[in-house]
């Protein structure tokens, strides 16, 4: 239960919209490029359009399907694991642990991308 008066998504978005964050990711839709932690990560088109899906729907749990729809722009009614792997390799880039703490397996549905604190560069 969140307090009255509280933001209910802890991301932080730029003047225009085009920076998110969560937790150490902060990722600048406009010139595309995403760091964590400070540091420079390189990702593919594809790779960065699910990392910006789960950005903007934060503690949303997100179905395969919806994930096929909204970055491969295409309804697939079928058994496909194209996006397990770019989570994989989403998961991967970033250095999270196979454990997914920032973006989470949600058994027999999805996954879902927890909100944490946005951590201020030091």
């Amino acid at each position: 239960m969140r307090a009255s008066g509280c933001s209910p998504v802890p991301v932080q978005r730029g003047d225009n919209g085009s920076v998110l964050k969560n937790a150490d990711i902060v990722m600048d839709r406009q010139k595309r490029l995403v760091f964590r932690g400070g540091r420079h990560v390189t990702l593919t088109k594809t790779q960065f359009d699910l990392l910006e899906y789960f950005l903007m729907n934060l503690d949303i749990v997100l179905s395969r399907e919806q994930l096929l729809g909204a970055v491969w722009r295409y309804d697939y009614a079928g058994d496909s694991n194209v996006v397990d792997v770019y989570v994989r390799y989403v998961r991967n880039r970033l250095g999270e642990p196979a454990d997914g703490k920032l973006i989470e397996s949600v058994r027999g549905i999805g996954y879902v991308m927890r909100s944490q604190p946005v951590e201020e560069a030091q």
